[in-house]
């Protein structure tokens, strides 16, 4: 799988999370029934906050795992799942930029802040995934776990009204990217390697 189709295959894994997220709202057994119920629980920290990160780590794993390290075998998975979050971020950020069009102010943090997030938890898993290729629990562990803490993290780290918010924000985007610059080198030099 090139880079290209990584890419929109995140975009309909993003696709596929928000509908998840839209059934699980909507569902018989859904405790949130109306709009501002469900406002509420997605801007605190509710059922709903943490479902939709397991939901989009989740399916972001199984793709990584199945779509991406099983076709890509001696190849970069780690890079093609950098392509794969990115297109994973494409969706959001269009939602976003349409909420903006109505009137919603643009948050460029935010936006950095989605993209970001969404590369690195992909580039993660794809990093232990390739480590792991022929254990799927192990790679869920050391990929699905971090991916889902560093998502809440960042989550709660936006919705919180603590001093120096901006800051950390800023603090912790930018460990995350030098993190997605080490394992690329990483993952580089352990391909080139293993190619010789």
């Amino acid at each position: 799988m090139n880079i290209l189709k990584s890419f929109f295959l995140g975009i309909l894994g993003a696709l596929g999370a928000l509908v998840l997220e839209i059934i699980t709202l909507s569902s018989p057994t859904s405790m949130l029934t109306d709009t501002e119920t469900i406002s509420r629980e997605i801007t605190s920290f509710g059922y709903f906050f943490f479902l939709a990160i397991i939901i989009e780590e989740f399916l972001k794993y199984l793709l990584v795992y199945k779509a991406i390290a099983k076709t890509n075998a001696g190849k970069n998975i780690v890079l093609n799942s950098l392509f794969f979050g990115f297109g994973f971020s494409m969706l959001e950020m269009f939602l976003i930029y349409w909420s903006c069009q109505n009137g919603s102010p643009l948050d460029l943090i935010g936006l950095s802040g989605i993209v970001i997030i969404h590369i690195s938890t992909a580039t993660l898993m794809g990093y232990f995934i390739s480590k792991n290729t022929v254990n799927f629990i192990s790679g869920l562990f050391f990929g699905f776990i971090p991916a889902f803490l560093i998502h809440s993290a960042y989550n709660i780290l936006k919705i919180s009204e603590i001093a120096r918010q901006k800051e950390i924000t800023i603090i912790l985007l930018a460990s995350l990217i030098f993190l997605d610059i080490f394992l690329l080198v990483k993952s580089k030099i352990a391909y080139n390697i293993e190619s010789i």
